[in-house]
């Protein structure tokens, strides 16, 4: 869809906040999720500390190192991933959260993340394919969408061999975005649509950052209405590259 016959569109719907919103909110544990979020941002600021140390050499001169650099850029997108998803959830909780839904070129929304993850894909030798109509457009928040995909980006940058595709397309009346790798794959019991905003978080799996970060992907989607649609993500294994394949639906 392009911009000309997005103009003739209604945007997402941002009336009030669904059940499931509600919902999800009621049966999460915020305590927990602060823990679990505080303590991984303790141990990205302790990787910080650590790159920040490395960056100078015994004779106190500062060493610009990518490895280093890039590492210090990973670590700083997670902490921020992590902030962005507790005032999220914070603002979800307490008086509601609206997405700021705008008409967005998704070919340049996506080109964006790839440059801003560059440097630490480079380093770690990813070579990333990006697949999109150049006139694709569509209406979503793309402060939420873009923190998304970098939690998403930088997932798979951990556990892919050596290649990341990411990809858009239209779909019965949804834009899908994906991020496919060639890696070792999602864990069986994670595959499908996995955990919908409606369903509680288990403890154990609050306490896995891996999982948070899925649950907050969901809740993103949800807040994506369109008349009766919501939009969801969903997990699989194969695809293109073989590995595991992220994708978030909008309607």
């Amino acid at each position: 869809m392009n911009f000309n016959e997005l103009a003739c569109q209604q945007p997402v719907s941002q009336g009030d906040e669904s059940a499931s919103v509600e919902q999800v909110m009621k049966s999460l544990d915020f305590a927990t999720v602060m823990a679990s979020s505080i303590h991984d941002m303790k141990n990205s600021i302790g990787m910080v500390l650590s790159a920040l140390e490395d960056l100078f050499d015994e004779s106190g001169q500062c060493i610009a190192d990518r490895k280093i650099v890039a590492q210090l850029q990973y670590e700083a997108k997670r902490i921020n991933g992590a902030l962005v998803q507790l005032l999220m959830l914070y603002r979800c909780g307490t008086s509601g959260y609206k997405p700021n839904v705008v008409a967005v070129d998704v070919n340049d929304f996506l080109e964006e993340s790839v440059l801003s993850n560059k440097p630490m894909l480079d380093v770690k030798g990813i070579q990333v394919d990006l697949h999109c109509p150049p006139d694709l457009a569509w209406y979503f928040d793309p402060f939420l969408l873009g923190g998304v995909l970098d939690n998403v980006v930088n997932n798979a940058a951990r556990y892919t061999a050596d290649r990341l595709a990411i990809e858009a397309s239209c779909e019965n009346g949804f834009v899908c975005l994906r991020v496919q790798d060639n890696g070792p794959g999602f864990p069986e019991a994670m595959l499908g649509r996995g955990l919908t905003v409606c369903e509680p978080l288990p403890r154990s799996q609050i306490l896995a950052s891996t999982r948070l970060g899925l649950y907050f992907s969901s809740l993103i989607a949800s807040l994506h209405t369109n008349k009766e649609r919501e939009g969801y993500i969903e997990l699989s294994n194969g695809g293109d590259l073989g590995g595991g394949c992220f994708a978030i639906y909008l309607p």
